[in-house]
């Protein structure tokens, strides 16, 4: 008994001289890559972040917005920072006013170029959900999309649109 505390309190000691190392050296530190991927907690962002929520909230049940918060929606779409993006084509998901839904399918045309490519899937799921079937060669593209989840997406979009496209 003797003998085994004394190894479990040795390698106890060792094992806590080892994360002590761990984070002199700097392992700890946050990756730059994941750090990326969040978005910036800055009162801008989530002032945009509250607003789009509403509007999402607001055109859910009601299936349009007043024309000033489609113009809000719009311009956020191309907002700098990726997350404003997505939010604000989430919102334009759910519009069913027909003059709306054009402009959400024209916000999301434009999305489709654009160099995230979260955006990108996102603006493809605006565009089944409108069921913009007119713009079916504007999605084609996206099928050699460097990304897989934006080439899976544009598949699934076209299929909702009632296209088979193969493996």
């Amino acid at each position: 008994m003797g003998f085994r505390f004394v190894a479990l309190v040795t390698l106890s000691v060792c094992l806590l001289l080892l994360c002590i190392g761990l984070i002199w050296l700097g392992f700890g530190k946050k990756n730059e890559a994941i750090d990326t991927l969040s978005p910036k907690l800055t009162p801008d962002y989530l002032a945009k972040r509250e607003i789009l929520n509403s509007l999402y909230y607001e055109v859910r049940q009601k299936g349009s917005l007043q024309q000033s918060a489609m113009a809000t929606v719009c311009q956020m779409a191309n907002d700098s920072d990726w997350n404003v993006r997505v939010r604000a084509l989430s919102v334009l998901y759910h519009v069913r006013n027909p003059q709306q839904r054009r402009e959400a399918i024209q916000t999301a045309l434009q999305r489709l170029k654009d160099h995230e490519w979260v955006v990108r899937n996102y603006a493809l799921r605006v565009l089944a959900a409108q069921q913009a079937k007119e713009f079916v060669p504007q999605i084609l593209p996206l099928l050699n999309d460097p990304q897989p989840e934006v080439r899976q997406e544009a598949k699934k979009t076209l299929q909702q649109l009632g296209y088979k496209v193969s493996e």
